[in-house]
């Protein structure tokens, strides 16, 4: 597992990375011009060979990276969530069905909020729990979990919580995820907090790391350490 996710994750990123920035910065040198869309490259190509592989290529990865990244995970988790009700091929038909209406959305109204700002927002808002669960697992729990206590929803288990959940944790997200959401709309946030992202520009590209971090803190804050 750490060896696959060493290479698979950490060394692909390093890899196309690289690929990406010298095909991008190449087009300065080929077409005279800073391309930065695939698409608009091969466009400039204009060879109806290339164009067919080149959209082979894209139709491959689009299908491939929301495959394992968007599709299976959410699936297998609406199937953990509600086990007795929900298989992983209705937790993937649910999946699915989502998919289109963001896709049905996509055009009329999130094209309109931009980009970037829309990827930092579900950033933002992810991100705490990242953190939640870091410092849960490695500085609350030190590295030590009841798997089989994990598995059981009896009141009064160890990690029953507050009726089957954590709420503190909860808390933690919510507090964590207004502020790390606030860096990329410094208008939501009260005066003194909002000024200062409006200052700087709005935090929206430091949103992840922003939410991660408060994530952690407030969690570890309130949390118990037994």
């Amino acid at each position: 597992m750490k060896k696959g996710n060493l290479w698979g994750l950490v060394g692909n990123v390093i890899f196309f990375s690289f690929i990406t920035l010298m095909i991008t910065g190449g087009t300065i040198a080929v077409f005279g011009e800073y391309i930065a869309q695939p698409t608009d490259m091969v466009a400039k190509v204009d060879n109806m060979f290339l164009t067919l592989i080149a959209a082979f290529a894209f139709f491959s990865a689009t299908v491939g990276i929301n495959m394992v990244a968007n599709f299976v995970p959410p699936a297998y988790d609406l199937a953990n969530l509600m086990p007795q009700k929900i298989n992983f091929r209705t937790g993937g038909l649910i999946t699915a069905i989502c998919g289109f209406i963001v896709g049905g959305l996509w055009v009329s109204v999130i094209t309109q909020m931009g980009m970037f700002p829309f990827v930092n927002t579900l950033g933002a808002i992810l991100a705490p729990v990242f953190g939640i669960m870091i410092v849960d697992y490695y500085i609350i729990k030190k590295e030590k979990l009841d798997v089989n206590a994990l598995f059981s929803d009896k009141k009064g288990g160890k990690y029953y919580y507050n009726d089957g959940f954590n709420q503190k944790g909860m808390l933690a997200w919510l507090i964590s995820g207004y502020i790390a959401v606030g860096s990329v709309w410094p208008n939501i946030l009260p005066g003194g907090l909002g000024d200062f992202f409006a200052n700087l520009g709005g935090g929206g590209g430091y949103a992840w790391m922003i939410g991660a971090a408060l994530g952690a803190i407030v969690h570890y804050a309130i949390s118990s350490k037994k």
